[in-house]
């Protein structure tokens, strides 16, 4: 392969290659990939430019990069689906970057009768948008969602750039409201038909469901959002990190197995 043929970007041309390599064995999964270093002086080419091409095969989950050790080599296959990674709440920009949304309906929902909890008075109605996610130049959705805004905020679900940022970020933008942390709940669920339906999925199959309250500085929640993607298409990636500082004691960790 010719890095330099000058038609597309040279760390896009540098992830192929690599990609390629990953998956002929020329790295064995589970060994380290040569250092920055070492690929600059191989390919002749930038600092920069090898690390956004090992971003490139971050993102598709063929290796993981582990601060002081290096890049390892997670998988020799390409994964299928969308995998989303999500460790800080700016992470959420890189799903909405990543994918495109078809909005469906919007519309005024009592809090009653939602299809998922919402805060404070249960005849309140909230703003919602149900639409459906794809990746780019993909038929199939990866996902379903409806996301509830607070009647105080309603306003943003009508903006031009609806589409291109996060909801919660619109709000931050035009109300001040600064969302300071994301509460989530993840769990298997057997997709009902309606929902079945517009996935194209057959009714009843195994999804993933994905709830999140979004909470202000001011312990307000003002948005709340559901998610339901078809198993064989979304993967969900996270990084923990444990916190061995003094006076924190031992980490723990918390799980519902329902």
């Amino acid at each position: 392969m010719n890095l330099f043929d000058g038609k597309r970007p040279l760390y896009q041309k540098l992830a192929e290659r690599l990609s390629n390599d990953i998956q002929q064995g020329v790295y064995a999964v589970g060994s380290l990939l040569p250092t920055e270093a070492e690929f600059c002086a191989q390919f002749n080419v930038s600092r920069q430019t090898v690390r956004e091409a090992i971003r490139q095969l971050t993102e598709i989950g063929l290796v993981s990069r582990h601060q002081g050790v290096g890049t390892r080599v997670e998988r020799s296959r390409l994964e299928e689906g969308y995998v989303q990674r999500l460790g800080h709440l700016p992470d959420l920009f890189q799903y909405v970057k990543d994918t495109q949304r078809k909005v469906l309906r919007t519309a005024d929902v009592v809090a009653s009768k939602a299809k998922v909890p919402l805060p404070g008075d249960p005849k309140l109605k909230w703003r919602v948008i149900e639409g459906l996610r794809f990746r780019e130049n993909e038929q199939k959705p990866i996902a379903w969602t409806e996301i509830y805004v607070h009647p105080a905020y309603a306003t943003v679900t009508g903006a031009k750039d609806r589409d291109r940022y996060p909801i919660y970020s619109l709000i931050e933008r035009r109300y001040g409201i600064k969302a300071q942390t994301v509460q989530q709940e993840i769990a298997g669920v057997a997709i009902e038909p309606a929902v079945a339906g517009l996935l194209r999925v057959p009714a009843g199959s195994v999804g993933l469901s994905v709830q999140r309250q979004y909470v202000s500085t001011n312990d307000e929640i003002f948005e709340v959002t559901l998610s339901i993607h078809p198993a064989d298409r979304y993967r969900y990636r996270m990084q923990l990190e444990l916190d061995y500082s003094p006076g924190r004691g031992v980490p723990r960790g918390e799980s519902d197995l329902g």
